[in-house]
């Protein structure tokens, strides 16, 4: 399938990744439609690209978001589960909070949005879906446990759907090192920002992957 037959699916499309993601596929992609909890500014619609309201939290609406895309652009080719969160600062026994916000921002939001796309997808035994991992939840960092521990469950997940599936459906992980988006910048301002992952090369490997065949893998950028 050609990337400009597709409808793609963003969730969390006021962050920095997601945004620059709706930018990127914009220009290449038959309709893309951004998710965001509540709009609370006026988004500019164009013909191929729109923004949504949709709590991942929450089943109903999460279910009242995918039949508006239906209705609107046909079937959901891609969805790419980039709403997420980073902390950090705590050690294990410190920041009690840190740990179930992590949890449901970066795990829970990504299983339940699967949860909902996946019979569709297995309905047309086709479909794509990329989640955003870490490589600190491989590699650990210290006084960030609670958010590891929330991407090792997304890498574990993405690996239970694609041994789960397969006849043309794929869930696929990138595992990017720290993304240059301001939210980070203001976490860590003394870092060194130059070595961190440009949210274009994030869609360009995302572009990579919805055209390949590639299933379970876990992709390090």
């Amino acid at each position: 399938m050609k990337i400009n037959e597709m409808t793609i699916v963003i969730t969390g499309a006021n962050g920095g990744v997601a945004s620059e993601l709706m930018d990127y596929f914009s220009n290449k992609a038959a309709y893309v439609v951004g998710t965001v909890r509540q709009l609370s500014e006026k988004f500019e619609k164009t013909d191929n690209t729109t923004i949504i309201e949709m709590d991942p939290l929450d089943h109903y609406s999460i279910d009242k978001a995918i039949g508006w895309v239906e209705n609107e652009a046909g079937h959901i080719h891609v969805w790419l589960n980039i709403i997420g969160g980073f902390t950090m600062g705590n050690r294990v026994e410190e920041g009690h909070d840190d740990w179930n916000y992590m949890y449901n921002t970066n795990f829970m939001t990504t299983l339940n949005c699967c949860q909902k796309i996946l019979p569709r997808m297995k309905d047309r035994d086709w479909g794509r879906i990329v989640n955003i991992g870490s490589q600190s939840a491989v590699t650990g960092m210290p006084l960030a446990g609670a958010y590891c521990a929330s991407k090792v469950a997304v890498h574990m997940l993405t690996r239970a759907i694609a041994l789960e599936n397969g006849n043309g459906i794929t869930c696929n992980a990138l595992l990017p090192g720290i993304i240059d988006t301001p939210a980070n910048r203001k976490q860590m301002p003394d870092a060194d920002h130059g070595n961190w992952v440009q949210p274009e090369k994030i869609a360009e490997k995302i572009e990579q992957i919805i055209l390949s065949e590639e299933n379970g893998v876990l992709i390090d950028i």
